[in-house]
């Protein structure tokens, strides 16, 4: 019997490297957005404990505060804008993963497909040698 190889099994072995490195590097960006979401958090927790001034005192000291929240403030609208980029990244990586994923899976199946046709034919060739053995068979009997 003939041994089957898939003549496309190079590019399936560059395509599943493919797929790999683009779930290392959605691994990567899901590993970024999940630190930005936590920076994001511990932003909002800062500006959140930040109460005004109890007493009464010099203006001076309440606009300090003042400043201060302010820089927060301004420090966690930073924090979400980068966490949307690391989001909208991961998003992107997603995509590329799905796209590797999809090229790997169709040549999978044209391979599957290729290898039942291969041991369908091979099956064929043995029945029609088996019946040409048994025809000389009686032939000579």
């Amino acid at each position: 019997m003939k041994r089957y190889a898939f003549s496309l099994a190079q590019v399936l072995r560059v395509r599943r490297i493919e797929e790999d490195r683009a779930a290392a590097n959605l691994a990567a960006a899901r590993a970024a957005a999940l630190a930005a979401e936590e920076h994001v958090a511990r932003r909002r927790a800062a500006l959140a404990g930040m109460a005004p001034p109890a007493e009464r005192g010099p203006a001076g000291g309440f606009l300090a505060w003042y400043e201060i929240v302010g820089r927060a403030g301004d420090a966690l609208t930073a924090a979400g804008v980068d966490r949307d980029a690391a989001t909208a990244e991961m998003d992107a990586r997603r995509g590329e993963w799905s796209a590797a994923a999809m090229r790997v899976s169709a040549l999978e199946r044209l391979d599957e497909r290729r290898r039942e046709a291969h041991v369908t034919e091979a099956r064929r060739d043995e029945a029609a040698r088996v019946d040409d053995l048994v025809a000389g068979l009686r032939r000579r009997r």
